[in-house]
């Protein structure tokens, strides 16, 4: 029997099975799929991978161009679902968020509901431009969607589909009443502008890539398999740094960091989805890593990221991966390979084709003399070359 997120008692599995590994290992193929179209976003992907593992939301907090929107478009592209994107502002009203009211069951029954269809009760991944800018009605309702994942439809009390929603916003609220509603956002990462210094790198990628609307269709992984694994980390071993997490945030409040009881409580499930994004069941003290972006005033971020690091032993950020397998480089490239067919838009081959040749790269690199590998791959890169020719 071990502990589980939350304070449960479980029993743990000694290791995750191969469909949850493999769910994992095309979360992560993901991130590095739509890195390619940024500069210094590595930190968000690695935070949006944690926060639809533990199904939880994040706000991203920076000014307006940073690329946020596009980010979190193409992650949720991934997922096999369509985000709900809006930009709110003081004048947004409830049915732009919720939905229509139902004019024909009105008319017809006496009864009044909304209609939900492809809004923002409906969708599995949100994404809220201005969060704090919106005027209570909004914010009331948007409380119960995040928290509980329900929404008060008329008389009725309908669940919906949640993972995530993702917000952003310049800055965090002055406004003591929009706490309580910030609070439900566990994560937290300052998005700041691609420094001076990569600026050539920055200008480089918008030449060589095609950064349409919409982001890559390709589906990486499936709601459902999200949800399983959600369900998963109730089983994830965290006996080996419940004493480090206990004194972690003892040390934060000894310091004045404000941390409400409920991010207490939920942050051991950031623990949990990091030992699952590493495929282990057992949590280390290094998955420890996400506690540095669950502060709540930005004011204490440094504290807190110092703390984490001293335990996690790492610099607050995502950690580097290991060197991926021969098996594993093997299998991405396959799954590359088959997102593309003849009739593709040469957009898409084009993608393709410059994520095969990263692959190629990373395997001569990790795993020099392994000549059957890279010839496999040199032949998807040439079967994915020809679609082009023919286009």
């Amino acid at each position: 029997m071990t502990s589980a997120p939350g304070g449960r008692t479980t029993s743990a599995p000694t290791a995750w099975s191969e469909a949850d590994i493999g769910a994992v290992r095309r979360l992560k193929a993901l991130g590095r799929s739509v890195e390619q179209h940024f500069v210094g976003r590595r930190l968000a992907l690695d935070l949006l991978e944690v926060a639809v593992l533990a199904h939880e939301h994040m706000l991203l907090l920076g000014p307006p161009g940073t690329g946020k929107t596009d980010l979190v478009t193409r992650f949720a592209a991934g997922l096999g679902s369509r985000p709900f994107v809006r930009l709110l502002t003081r004048f947004t009203e409830p049915a732009e968020l919720f939905g229509p009211v139902d004019v024909p069951a009105f008319q017809s029954d006496g009864v009044y509901r909304v209609r939900t269809e492809g809004m923002l009760p409906a969708a599995r991944v949100a994404f809220l431009d201005e969060i704090f800018q919106s005027g209570s009605p909004i914010l009331n309702t948007l409380l119960t969607v995040m928290n509980e994942r329900v929404f008060h439809n008329g008389h009725e009390v309908a669940p919906v589909p949640l993972i995530t929603l993702v917000g952003a916003a310049n800055g965090m609220p002055q406004d003591p009443s929009l706490l309580a509603f910030a609070d439900r956002f566990l994560l937290r990462l300052t998005v700041p502008p691609v420094a001076e210094g990569r600026l050539e790198e920055l200008l480089a990628k918008a030449t060589t890539l095609t950064r349409g609307p919409g982001g890559d269709q390709h589906e990486w992984i499936g709601p459902d398999e999200l949800d399983r694994l959600g369900r998963q980390l109730a089983h994830a071993d965290l006996t080996a740094v419940t004493p480090e997490y206990t004194e972690l945030v003892r040390e934060l409040l000894g310091q004045g960091v404000t941390l409400s009881d409920r991010r207490v409580i939920r942050g051991l499930r950031l623990v949990a989805a990091a030992a699952l994004r590493a495929e282990r069941v057992r949590a280390e003290p290094g998955d420890l890593w996400p506690l540095a972006h669950f502060w709540s005033d930005p004011a204490h971020a440094p504290v807190v990221q110092e703390a984490v690091r001293r335990r996690a032993g790492t610099t607050g950020e995502g950690p580097d991966e290991p060197a991926r397998s021969v098996h594993r480089l093997l299998v991405e490239a396959r799954l590359l390979g088959r997102q593309v067919t003849t009739g593709s838009p040469p957009a898409a081959v084009d993608r393709v084709l410059r994520q095969l040749n990263a692959l190629r790269r990373e395997l001569r690199t990790s795993a020099s003399g392994e000549r059957e590998a890279e010839q496999e791959v040199a032949s998807i890169i040439d079967s994915t070359l020809a679609l082009l020719e023919r286009a």
